[in-house]
């Protein structure tokens, strides 16, 4: 009743709103943020209108509209308190509602992309052809980088070769072993099977039986 009690006495105008929104949006965002922290087992079903790379982690999902409605309530709120307009309220609510949801996203995001880099599984790369991005020193001498397909998304990884030359930037390559966790032995890739080599496509040379006289 106390409570009740304190919402109608708000004042002035428009406070009652500022403050059942910051609340309101604030409860959601709070129990989002809980179920992930538990791994996402007893997770609210979320949707993302703008369905981007990030999943349910986009500017439209709940947990987006969430955030900015709870800077936005938050900061009508404070503003109207300060003595403020209510159209000076709305604009600064506004404003740093956008810059709650804007951080709030990358947060998502970068959370995200933990959770996934956790659990990839770099058994997937062996056999799938990458590029060279640091170039990889010969005979396991050192460790390069290459750029390779890993459950559908293109990941950079460390890598090993047991060539005999150093492997250049942007050198096509296969992945051929999974040397511990996170490095992979690959080999530069060998002509097709149909593809003459140069000797081959100029013909063996003549024997001097079949040179003019």
């Amino acid at each position: 009743m106390k409570m009740l009690e304190w919402w109608l006495n708000l004042e002035p105008e428009g406070m009652q709103t500022f403050v059942t929104i910051g609340i309101a949006s604030s409860a959601v965002l709070f129990l989002q943020m809980i179920f992930i922290l538990m791994g996402g087992a007893f997770d609210i079903p979320d949707f993302d209108l703008d369905a981007g790379e990030g999943g349910a982690t986009g500017m439209f999902s709940i947990r987006g509209i969430g955030a900015f409605f709870t800077g936005f309530g938050w900061t009508g709120a404070a503003m109207l308190d300060g003595g403020n307009s209510l159209l000076m309220s709305v604009l600064a609510a506004t404003l740093v509602g956008v810059a709650v949801l804007v951080g709030f996203v990358g947060l998502m995001r970068w959370l995200y992309s933990l959770r996934s880099e956790g659990t990839k599984d770099y058994n997937n790369a062996i056999n799938q052809i990458g590029s060279v991005y640091v170039p990889i020193p010969p005979r396991r001498q050192g460790l390069g980088q290459i750029e390779v397909l890993v459950q559908g998304r293109t990941t950079t990884v460390r890598a090993l070769s047991d060539n005999e030359e150093r492997i250049e930037n942007r050198t096509a390559v296969k992945v051929i072993e999974l040397v511990d966790e996170r490095t992979l032995l690959v080999e530069t890739l060998s002509p097709s099977p149909g593809e003459d080599t140069p000797e081959e496509a100029t013909g063996p040379e003549p024997e001097d039986d079949d040179l003019p006289s």
